[in-house]
């Protein structure tokens, strides 16, 4: 009897279910952007993305590679938004966001346009759960990933974390593939995956060398002993493979900067002091180095200015918030403890199981791509952890398509070698609906999410934007309507400082640091705790002595102080005429 008709049956069926998976995935996403105000970083990278699009030039801020910020533009583009006059960045942003009074329409096009780096990193996260396990872990990996929490919630934004997700996963499967049998096809493919998450974002190239460092030792390690050792055999042939990737990659990141070039310096700026040191003031050596100065031969100069960028940005640290404590150059611990306190504790079970199961049978069967996911996924945390700029787990989001992967291995070993078997098949069920339950539970707030280990506080623990990323904006207006607040007081932290009368709140007055006032108070948990960027950490210390009324979405306090004496300068903020309609959820329950 042929059982190949049942395992076909069983391979479309799984099929099916992945793409359910994913759909529900998509539509949950799909259905936050009208809940959630813009978060800090959107409008900027709307704003370059466009510019990028309309101008053919990026130049307004290079901190980051133009592929997602590109993807995210494409639909205000297409829908006919265009960049205004506005100098600064985020106003640029905001403004296009703000166009014709259609907030939520123009920000939801923007987020659409991360919505296929979810599908894509979906999809590989099945396929090399397949073709590496089978279909049962290819499952059971997809599941976990759409349904991580912190994984919908970036997905659902207009930033560049999902687009290094699926990038670094594509790239990294190819390295596998490419590094097992490399052929000159692969070599392509490698190169241009490399070569997109680069171009999503700079970590890339910290991330896969880190990884490929690691695969590589571990690849050693467990075929050491053969006769025949695949690096030596294969050393020339991988050499030429790695010219071909590295032309493919090099090409397609000048190609995202549009092909451009530009020199080291121009001819206003003569003399150059450093080359008339080094080469005289005069002289036919001295002009042809001032000609080649001056020539443009650099390729994609804005590139090479964003590593720049980065590298200062990293040198001097950026203000960073853990378990009570405020620092400038981060905690080596950050990670894991985000990683603890943000992913569902029946992930977190099987991932430890996997890597039990992964390690184990990988070192028994000498089989290095087995053990792969383990091995990548602990580089890039640990490459990770040295970082000055602990903001969020979001900069190591990459890390969740391989964690699924070891989560989807350990669901299946437990289902089939647990003995009696149906222990091991209820404690998969048990584990795979907490995690479909708690997914559900946190719908929408993925981004504000935390498991069971941070309490009912988890403010005390992280914010920024594993928290508070200025994403309830919109929830507070419908908030002080129930409430009947006909004036307020607010410090809110997010990138809309300029415009919140635009969003159809009462009368309002901006909350000066370390000025206590009476009244309602309405302020983001990121400024009560560490004062928001460019203030001192105790701004806000002062309202801690009161009882929140209630917390409205789940990053903004709403006080009632009893009145205090008010200084008679200050000037109340009217209504909008142009107030923007925020969602119905107000999210307004309290927790204290």
């Amino acid at each position: 009897m042929n059982p190949q008709p049942s395992a076909n049956w069983r391979g479309w069926f799984v099929r099916i279910v992945v793409l359910l998976l994913a759909g529900i995935g998509a539509a949950r996403i799909v259905s936050t952007y009208s809940v959630f105000s813009q978060t800090t970083d959107e409008p900027a990278h709307l704003a370059t993305g466009m510019e990028w699009l309309d101008r053919g030039t990026y130049t307004f801020e290079p901190l980051h590679p133009p592929l997602a910020r590109v993807a995210i533009a494409l639909g205000p583009y297409l829908s006919g938004l265009r960049l205004t006059g506005e100098t600064h960045l985020w106003e640029q942003g905001n403004a296009i966001l703000l166009a014709h009074n259609r907030y939520v329409h123009n920000l939801s096009l923007a987020r659409l346009g991360v919505l296929p780096f979810f599908l894509f990193a979906s999809f590989l996260v099945w396929y090399w759960g397949r073709t590496r396990y089978g279909d049962g872990p290819a499952l059971v990996a997809t599941l976990l990933f759409t349904t991580s929490p912190v994984v919908l919630a970036h997905a659902g934004l207009a930033t560049t974390d999902m687009a290094l997700t699926a990038t670094f996963t594509a790239a990294l499967m190819f390295f596998i593939n490419w590094l097992e049998r490399p052929s000159y096809l692969r070599s392509i493919l490698l190169g241009l995956a490399v070569g997109l998450a680069i171009l999503s974002k700079f970590s890339a190239l910290v991330f896969l060398p880190a990884c490929a460092i690691a695969l590589l030792a571990w690849r050693w390690l467990l075929e050491r002993g053969k006769k025949e050792s695949p690096v030596a055999t294969d050393s020339f042939r991988l050499s030429r493979g790695l010219a071909v990737a590295a032309l493919a990659m090099l090409l397609l990141i000048w190609g995202g900067y549009r092909f451009s070039i530009s020199s080291v310096t121009d001819a206003s700026a003569r003399p150059h002091p450093t080359i008339d040191r080094l080469f005289g003031t005069s002289g036919t050596l001295h002009n042809w180095v001032y000609s080649a100065a001056e020539s443009p031969l650099i390729p994609a100069p804005a590139f090479f200015r964003g590593l720049a960028a980065l590298r200062g940005k990293e040198a001097i640290g950026h203000k960073g918030y853990l378990l009570g404590q405020i620092r400038l150059n981060g905690w080596w611990y950050f990670f894991l403890v985000a990683l603890a306190v943000k992913t569902p504790l029946p992930f977190l079970i099987l991932i430890v199981a996997g890597i039990f199961y992964l390690g184990k049978s990988a070192w028994l069967e000498r089989n290095w791509i087995a053990g792969a996911p383990v091995v990548a996924a602990l580089a890039l945390l640990l490459v990770s952890m040295p970082s000055h700029i602990n903001i969020g787990l979001r900069h190591i989001l990459p890390i969740y398509p391989l964690l699924a992967l070891i989560g989807g291995v350990a669901a299946c070993r437990l289902w089939n070698n647990a003995k009696p078997k149906h222990i091991g098949l209820a404690v998969v069920l048990i584990l795979l609906a907490w995690q479909v339950t708690s997914s559900v539970r946190a719908h929408p707030d993925y981004l504000a999410y935390f498991n069971e280990l941070a309490g009912q506080h988890p403010e005390r623990i992280l914010i920024d934007s594993d928290l508070d990323w200025g994403q309830d904006l919109l929830r507070l207006s419908p908030a002080l309507q129930q409430r009947h607040v006909e004036e307020v007081s607010i410090a809110y932290a997010g990138s809309l400082d300029l415009d919140l009368a635009r969003f159809g709140l009462p009368s309002f007055r901006i909350l000066a640091p370390h000025e206590p006032t009476g009244g309602w108070i309405a302020i983001s948990l990121l400024r009560l705790k560490t004062g928001g960027f460019g203030f001192p950490e105790d701004s806000f210390w002062w309202l801690e002595a009161y009882k929140p009324v209630c917390l409205v979405g789940r990053s903004i306090r709403l006080y009632y102080v009893p009145e205090l004496p008010r200084k008679t300068t200050e000037q109340q903020v009217s209504k909008s005429q142009m107030p923007i309609t925020p969602h119905k959820d107000s999210g307004d329950d309290a927790r204290d």
